[in-house]
This record gives structure tokens, C-alpha cells and sequence, in this order.
């Protein structure tokens, strides 16, 4: 009686027994459009401007 392999039926049981219900389904709209952005510059951009980094920077 062991070797009887599981009908189908009965492995949906175990699937559902072990791993419960699937979330429910994202309607289309309720989905968000993708915007591509330009790629990462290789350092940060200044925080307090362009003014602040040249003053932060400057020698003096």
C-alpha cells in the first residue's frame, strides 16, 4: 500500500497543507509604469549645491 503513488488530487492537498494560498492576483491596474533613470555618476551629487562643494573644496 506504500508504493501507491499520491494522486493528484492528493498532492494539491499536500501542496496546500504545506504552503497555503497564493496571494491574490495584482490587477492590471493596480500596477505602476517603470521609468528608466539615467545611469549612476561614479561619485554623489554636492548636497548643498554646486556653491557649498566649490567653498567645501577650495584651498584657502
Amino acid at each position: 500500500m506504500a508504493d501507491q503513488p499520491f494522486t493528484d488530487a492528493e498532492f494539491a492537498f499536500l501542496r496546500h497543507v504545506r504552503f497555503g494560498e497564493l496571494p491574490a492576483r495584482v490587477r492590471p491596474d493596480e500596477t505602476v509604469e517603470l521609468v528608466e533613470t539615467e545611469p549612476r555618476r561614479g561619485r554623489p551629487e554636492p548636497a548643498g549645491g554646486e556653491e557649498q562643494a566649490l567653498a567645501l573644496h577650495a584651498g584657502g
